[in-house]
């Protein structure tokens, strides 16, 4: 190959005439050169090998290798269980073959792209009407809870494959409950409901992968999508490329709300950390795009289906008997109801967030839902009947001590303070006496009022309840007096009072 200042030269000399021999004796290289550079068959600066360099170890392994991958691709393998270049290395020496490991993992990747059907690797530009698709998908990652330590959570990721805008809700769990949760908090969060949207094949969707698209579909699930009016699209198993946006999303929302990993007190944080996520992604523009995310979700929204009138009830019911406990089990999970329940059969609706408790047509009672293992959600309220009778189990009643654990710190002082005053038994009695108010005046108020009367050198059920009076009396408005004009009283002539009296004098006789 020549330098470029002989290419130059050789140009040069041959626009004034000179001849290829002359033009191959003043630069001393063949005259086969010369004419390939005169003629453009050889670009200048570009070395072009005429014949492949000879690979004798290459050659005698590529035939080895080509036969162990097809007789994988033969077999159907599973993808985790493939050979890779470390462990065909190891096979091929076993069979003195030698040769270094990085040859050996070039022979792979080359036979694999030989061996590989294009079409499958191949993507399709694709192109969204507004309002037409939306793609879900979960993911997991870990958090360092103030209380758990390290924990998993479960994101829920909702994308509209038109503007792109995404809802991420952070899930307990990724059970039936859970997904049409987040389901329905997107649709609300959206303003409406997609055409068709693309899932996996998730156990609380699908009961049965049929033959091509065909799923059997939970019922739940089924009545749910009739609810809220959009068709579900489940795409191949092991494909989830099939929904490329929102695996797309997984990775780089991953990265935005848990990456570096943060530091959270319970989940209301996690979703707090999503909604913030979320917020910020209104102003970005995606690549290949003119507009932010926000600008083309407003062209999308006025074509979303509405939203029905009432939110579709995801709750699995079933009916739990009451324990002497005054509670129900729930898996390992124990929740409180009053005590006069106690033995009855009580409905028992699971939802993702709430757990409701109904019997007849009493008030139901409420429980956050608890998804760890052994844990109890026992409300005070439930147990004071029973504190009135069992007062000296006071000390050691669970649903007082998790009360306890939230209350107002001057509780604990309080109680201390009516058991040095009036006894162990006596002092457990008002406190229990204290606790009854909370139902007709509300924690709050009754916790100003103890704290008032831990000021006084003597602290009693009886100085509560007068601060407690008190404080509703100043907080009552003071009622204005009626307005009362009185009688009016007009000076008068005597003649003017001859005259009336003689007027009802002829009134009177006719």
């Amino acid at each position: 190959m020549l330098e470029m200042d002989q290419v130059l030269e050789c140009k040069q000399l041959s626009a004034k005439g000179l001849g290829i021999r002359a033009i191959s004796r003043r630069l001393g290289v063949s005259r086969n050169t010369v004419r390939a550079y005169l003629r453009g068959d050889r670009s200048p600066g570009i070395y072009r090998q005429e014949a492949r360099r000879p690979q004798p170890v290459r050659d005698r392994l590529r035939p080895r290798v080509r036969q162990l991958l097809e007789e994988e691709q033969r077999r159907r393998t599973p993808r985790k269980q493939r050979l890779t270049g470390a462990r065909i290395h190891r096979i091929l020496e076993s069979e003195d073959f030698l040769a270094c490991p990085r040859l050996v993992r070039q022979l792979v990747q080359e036979v694999r792209m030989d061996l590989r059907d294009p079409l499958q690797h191949a993507y399709l530009p694709l192109k969204y009407e507004p309002g037409e698709d939306a793609q879900v998908d979960f993911f997991e990652g870990v958090v360092d809870d103030l209380v758990l330590g390290r924990i998993k959570v479960f994101i829920l990721l909702v994308r509209a494959c038109f503007s792109g805008k995404t809802f991420a809700y952070a899930a307990p769990n990724q059970t039936r409950e859970a997904l049409l949760e987040g389901l329905m908090q997107a649709f609300e969060h959206f303003g409406g409901v997609f055409s068709t949207v693309w899932f996996d094949n998730l156990t609380p969707a699908v009961k049965k992968i049929l033959k091509g698209r065909d799923r059997l579909l939970q019922e739940s699930f089924e009545r749910f999508c009739a609810h809220y009016g959009f068709r579900p699209a489940f795409c191949s198993p092991g494909k989830g490329n099939e929904k490329g946006g929102v695996e797309g999303c997984v990775k780089y929302s991953r990265h935005e709300i848990l990456s570096p990993i943060p530091t959270v007190s319970g989940r209301p944080e996690v979703q707090a950390l999503c909604d913030q996520w979320v917020a910020r992604e209104e102003s970005r523009i995606m690549a290949g795009r003119s507009q932010t995310i926000g600008e083309l979700f407003s062209l999308e929204k006025p074509l979303l289906i509405p939203l029905p009138a009432h939110r579709f009830e995801a709750g699995r019911v079933r009916t739990a008997k009451v324990t002497p406990r005054s509670w129900i089990s729930l898996g390992t999970n124990f929740y409180s109801v009053p005590v006069a329940w106690v033995g009855r059969e009580v409905d028992v609706r699971v939802a993702a967030e709430v757990v409701t408790i109904r019997f007849r047509d009493e008030e139901p009672v409420l429980h956050s839902r608890l998804h760890g293992r052994h844990q109890a959600s026992l409300k005070i309220e439930h147990y004071l009947p029973l504190l009135q009778r069992k007062h000296r189990g006071l000390s050691r009643a669970l649903p007082v001590k998790q009360w306890m654990e939230k209350a107002a710190p001057c509780w604990p002082v309080f109680l201390t303070e009516l058991r040095r005053r009036e006894g162990e038994v006596l002092g457990g009695k008002s406190f229990i006496d204290t606790l009854m108010m909370c139902e007709t005046h509300g924690t709050s108020a009754v916790s100003a009022a103890v704290e008032k009367a831990l000021g006084h050198p003597e602290v009693s059920v009886g100085a509560v309840r007068y601060h407690l009076w008190h404080g509703r009396e100043v907080e009552q408005p003071t009622k204005e007096p009626l307005p009362m004009a009185g009688p009016a009283v007009q000076e008068a002539h005597a003649a003017a009072y001859m005259a009336l009296c003689s007027r009802r004098e002829v009134q009177s006789h006719e």
